[in-house]
Parts: structure tokens; C-alpha cells; sequence
């Protein structure tokens, strides 16, 4: 009777421990959905309540250039419709004495070169980030390498990263820190890898996220990877400052044409212009 109490005891402590560890690790997925649930909460989408769906490559860019808000794109296309209409009112009121269909017209044409002005500015300053991004990516890549090396995970490694590179790079930092919350949450790390990698589309990113999905999928070392993709993404960048100085002669030739080679032709073939003018007037 002894042996079968202490049996039924050990065995429900055992059980007891299983489901205390169970419950453990259900917790710590519980706080991470809330985490985000609370963050989802928090930036609730006004364009979710409209019915309103967007533009997917529009969002990636306002998520570059640093407005991640659910509502970032409802906000731009309220302002860009204000200074359409703004920039068609100013023509109106400084360019036409009367209104009729002609008129009209001119105000929808401007609120349409205004829009796509404005989309022109948006394309530029994607572009400066993107340009940003790609120069300082084997910088962190080689911060990644020294994570790594150390023995921290994937997680940690990228906002490790994302935290150092704020003051050097905020949109690389924005990207770096939000792929480190993805592979957190998500149950792949190749996930997030591939989101980042849809996000910025730039090839250095893409080498990046093919050589740790490879690690992580074969067991493969991330660091020495990671230190080849460094060393290529620096020599690719001094080929392009390479290519760009070589251009510079060809860009130089315009201005030496219009600013000295025509004024050197004009004091050459001047005097004899004006002799051959007071020639033809004395005869």
C-alpha cells in the first residue's frame, strides 16, 4: 500500500511538472500575441474600417522612407488630393479671369501634374533611402558577423544590429529592428527573412537573405557567409564609384562646350564679323 501512495505521488508531481512546463511555454506565446495584438490595437487601420485597400508597392515605400503606421497611406493620399486641389485653386484664382470648360480643364490638368509630382518626390526619396541602405549594409553585415561569432541567435542578432545602426542608418535600423520582432512572433525565420527581403529589394539584401535561409535550412557556418557577402558587397560598391568617376569626362564635355568652346568662337569670328559688317556699310 506504501509503494503504490509513493507511486501515484511521484506520478502526479511528475504530471504536475509536464504541466507546469506546458503552461510555461503557452505563456510565453500568450505575451508575444499580446504583445502584438496590443500594438495592432494601438495602430488600428482607419482604412480597414473604410473598406479601403491600398497599394501594396505604395506602402513599401511609405514604410522606407519611416511612415509605418497602418494609416500612413490613407494620410498620404488625403494630402496629396488636399494639394491637387490646392494647386488647381491657385491657378485658377492667379490664371483665370473667367470660368467656362476650358478653364476646367486647365484646373484638372494642374491637380493632375500636381498629383504626379508628388509622386515623383515620393520615388526620390525612396530612392535617397535605398541608396542609404545600400551603403551601409556591409557595415552591418559585419556587425551581424561579430553577433553570430559571439553565439547569439537570429533574433538577437538583428536587433543587436538594428540598435547600433540607428544613428548611422535609421531606415536600416527600422527594417533590421521589425525583421527581429517577425522571427519572434513567426513560427519560420525564413519568413521574416523573405518579408525583409520583399520590403527593400536591393541585391545586397537579397545575397544576405539567401545565404541565412541556406545556413538555416543546411546547417552551413553563417559567419564566414557572412563575411564573403561583406567583402563582395564592398568591392561591388567601389565598381560603382569606379563607373561613376569614368563617366565624369563624358559629363564634363557639354559644359566645356557651352561655356568655353563657344565663347572662344565668338571672340574669334567677332572682329571679323565687324569688319565685314563696316565693309558692307561703306559700300
Amino acid at each position: 500500500m506504501t509503494y503504490f501512495t509513493s507511486l501515484m505521488i511521484g506520478t502526479g508531481l511528475l504530471l504536475a511538472l509536464i504541466a507546469h512546463l506546458y503552461s510555461f511555454k503557452r505563456d510565453i506565446v500568450k505575451n508575444r500575441l499580446m504583445s502584438v495584438s496590443a500594438y495592432s490595437n494601438k495602430y488600428s487601420t482607419t482604412s480597414s474600417d473604410w473598406g479601403f485597400q491600398g497599394q501594396e508597392s505604395r506602402r513599401r515605400k511609405l514604410t522606407l522612407i519611416g511612415l509605418g503606421s497602418p494609416n500612413a497611406e490613407t494620410y498620404f493620399l488625403v494630402i496629396r488630393f488636399t494639394l491637387m486641389t490646392v494647386g488647381a485653386m491657385i491657378w485658377h484664382m492667379t490664371q483665370i479671369s473667367e470660368s467656362n470648360v476650358y478653364s476646367l480643364a486647365e484646373c484638372i490638368a494642374i491637380a493632375i501634374v500636381t498629383g504626379i509630382l508628388i509622386d515623383r518626390i515620393l520615388d526620390w526619396w525612396v530612392n535617397q533611402v535605398l541608396m542609404q541602405i545600400s551603403r551601409v549594409v556591409p557595415d552591418a553585415i559585419d556587425l551581424m558577423v561579430i553577433c553570430v561569432a559571439s553565439g547569439l541567435t537570429l533574433e538577437y542578432v538583428f536587433r543587436c544590429v538594428g540598435e547600433e545602426m540607428r544613428s548611422i542608418s535609421p531606415a536600416l535600423s527600422r527594417e533590421w529592428l521589425l525583421t527581429a520582432t517577425e522571427i519572434s512572433v513567426l513560427d519560420s525565420p525564413q519568413t521574416a527573412l523573405n518579408n525583409l527581403d520583399k520590403r527593400i529589394q536591393l541585391p545586397d539584401i537579397n545575397n544576405v537573405v539567401t545565404t541565412m535561409n541556406q545556413a538555416l535550412q543546411y546547417g552551413t557556418p553563417l559567419a564566414d557567409a557572412l563575411k564573403l557577402i561583406a567583402s563582395d558587397s564592398r568591392q561591388y560598391y567601389f565598381l560603382e564609384l569606379e563607373e561613376w568617376v569614368g563617366k565624369i569626362p563624358a559629363k564634363m564635355s557639354f559644359p566645356l562646350v557651352v561655356f568655353i568652346m563657344l565663347p572662344v568662337v565668338a571672340i574669334i569670328i567677332a572682329p571679323i564679323m565687324l569688319n565685314l559688317m563696316q565693309t558692307l556699310g561703306g559700300i
